[in-house]
């Protein structure tokens, strides 16, 4: 991988739009919930201006919580050496517009675990995720044994740009009033707490690396070229 560093957040995001970044992976392959894949080609190309959710309240309080869970990781977990590049940007070698910004890197230090096959001097990948929900619905997304695919993608493509052997999703959830919900979810926990590990030696993951490489790399073409990407009609 490239690893690039920045000064400040300013430069960091001017940076971070010239390529396809993590978080736009579920866009790309159009199982994101947020944006469509032809709303994100419009904003690379400049045909549509980006929403500014610097205020919007779980953007802050995603900003606020991520440096206090990534301590709460290194507290309860010592077998593990963790990293931090704030405004680095890390990129594929050989295809330098498929990015990563990662919330952490990790250097497994403790003994064998076979459970999740890891070896001392592993290295991987800490996603962090904050979020809200309202309905059991959504929070029902959280509590299986997989994390939901939109982020699944995104940490798919941190692997993919790493060649780190594993990811490590840490999020905490947050029930948001009662008053932008359908009805009374006080029967909701205020707070969701969950982890996922995930191996690069998955077969789903395994299978899902050339896949976004694929995808990436075409959609890119489109956005170098001008030309409108494929999508699927829903």
């Amino acid at each position: 991988m490239i690893r690039s560093s920045y000064p400040n957040r300013e430069e960091w995001l001017r940076a971070r739009g010239a390529g396809i970044g993590a978080s736009d992976a579920a866009a790309i392959l159009e199982i994101s919930p947020w944006v469509s894949k032809t709303q994100l080609w419009e904003e690379k190309t400049g045909r549509r201006k980006p929403k500014d959710l610097s205020g919007n309240p779980a953007v802050q309080r995603g900003i606020r919580e991520e440096p206090i869970i990534r301590e709460q990781f290194i507290h309860d977990h010592p077998e593990f050496l963790v990293d931090h590049h704030e405004f680095d940007i890390l990129s594929l070698d050989l295809k330098p517009f498929i990015k990563a910004t990662l919330d952490g890197e990790l250097l497994y230090m403790g003994p064998p675990d076979k459970s999740r096959g890891l070896m001392p001097g592993m290295r991987g990948v800490l996603e962090i995720k904050t979020g809200s929900y309202s309905t059991q619905k959504y929070l029902d997304k959280w509590t299986g044994t997989v994390v939901p695919e939109f982020y699944f993608a995104q940490v798919c493509q941190q692997l993919l740009v790493t060649g780190y052997d594993f990811a490590w999703v840490q999020a905490k959830l947050f029930r948001t009033d009662a008053t932008y919900s359908r009805g009374d979810n006080s029967h909701l926990p205020e707070t969701y707490e969950k982890s996922f590990f995930i191996s690069r030696q998955d077969p789903s993951v395994i299978q899902s690396l050339p896949v976004i490489e694929d995808a990436h790399t075409e959609f890119w073409a489109c956005v170098t070229e001008g030309r409108m990407p494929w999508s699927t009609i829903r």
